[in-house]
C-alpha cells in the first residue's frame, strides 16, 4: 500500500493517453456508478471507473483503492464499491477462464495405448556396462563414440534395434556357470562349479567380443566391434567355444557342488 501511495505522491498525477489495446476483466456485477443498460454491461468495470478521457488521478481515488485493498486483505466477502469488485475479480480469475480442453477420440486412443508402457530410463545399464568395458585410459567420451558408431553399423546391416541385438547376444553368449579352485586344507585343491549372475555373465560375453574384435582386419575399431557383434548375434563368434569349454569343465566337477 505504501508503494501504491508513493506512486501517487502528488495531489494530481497526469495519466498519459495510451492508444494500445489492453486486456481487461469483464465484470458480471453491475457498477453503482453507471445505470444498467446494454452499453454499460458491454464495457469493462475498469473502463467505467476510469474512462479513457480521464486525464488525472486525485488523492481521493488513491484512498479508495487503498481502502479496497485493506478490505480485500481482511477477507471481506461482499464487495460494495467498484474498486472492491474489480480487485475481487482479479483475486479470483477462475470465473473468466472459459476455455476447456476436450480431447479427440484419436488422442484418447493414443493415451490408452501408452497406459501400460513404462517410462524409459535415461540410460540403459547394459549399454553403460558395455561402454565401460570398451573404455581405455579413462576416455569415456571416445568409448561412447565407438559404441555409437558400432550400433549404427549394426542397425544398417541387420535392420534391428542395436540395443536389443546387444542384449540378445549377451544372453546367448554369456556362460551360466564357472569354476573356482578352493583350498581343502590338504595338499590337493578342489575345483568347484559356481553359478554366475547376470552382470558376471555379461562381463564374460563382452570380454570375449572385445578379444575377438582385435583379430579383425579393419583399421577402425568401431567397424571391427560391429562385425564381431553381428557374428556373435548370429552364433558364429569364437566366444561360444569358450563358453562350451567352461560348461564342460563345470560339468566334470559337478560332484563338488555345494548346495
Amino acid at each position: 500500500m505504501s508503494l501504491l501511495r508513493a506512486c501517487f505522491n502528488s495531489r494530481q498525477v497526469f495519466i498519459p493517453r495510451i492508444h494500445h489495446a489492453c486486456i481487461r476483466f469483464n465484470s458480471s456485477a453491475a457498477s453503482p456508478l453507471a445505470p444498467e443498460s446494454k452499453s454499460s454491461t458491454q464495457k469493462s468495470l475498469f473502463t467505467q471507473i476510469y474512462p479513457v478521457d480521464k486525464d488525472k488521478v486525485t488523492e481521493q481515488d488513491v484512498d479508495k483503492w487503498i481502502d479496497a485493498l485493506k478490505q480485500l486483505r481482511k477477507g471481506k466477502k461482499i464487495h460494495e464499491t467498484p474498486e472492491e469488485i474489480y480487485l475481487g475479480q482479479i483475486a479470483q480469475p477462475e470465473q473468466f477462464i472459459t476455455n476447456k480442453f476436450e480431447p479427440t477420440l484419436e488422442q484418447i486412443e493414443e493415451t490408452y495405448s501408452y497406459s501400460n508402457k513404462q517410462v524409459p530410463l535415461k540410460s540403459d545399464p547394459t549399454v553403460d556396462n558395455f561402454i565401460n568395458l570398451v573404455m581405455r585410459h579413462g576416455r569415456k567420451a571416445r568409448a561412447q563414440k565407438i559404441v555409437s558408431r558400432a550400433f549404427y553399423i549394426v542397425q544398417m546391416k541387420l535392420r534391428k534395434d542395436p540395443i536389443q541385438v546387444l542384449k540378445d547376444t549377451l544372453d546367448k553368449l554369456g556362460p551360466l556357470v564357472t569354476t573356482k579352485s578352493i583350498s581343502t586344507g590338504v595338499a590337493k585343491r578342489r575345483i568347484v562349479p559356481i553359478p554366475l549372475n547376470e552382470r558376471q555373465r555379461n562381463r564374460y560375453a563382452i570380454t570375449w567380443i572385445l578379444e575377438a574384435s582385435k583379430n579383425r582386419k579393419s583399421n577402425d575399431f568401431a567397424v571391427r566391434l560391429a562385425e564381431e557383434l553381428i557374428n556373435a548375434y548370429e552364433g558364429k563368434s569364437s566366444g561360444y567355444d569358450k563358453k562350451a569349454q567352461m560348461h564342460k569343465q563345470a560339468t566334470q566337477q559337478r560332484a563338488y557342488i555345494s548346495l
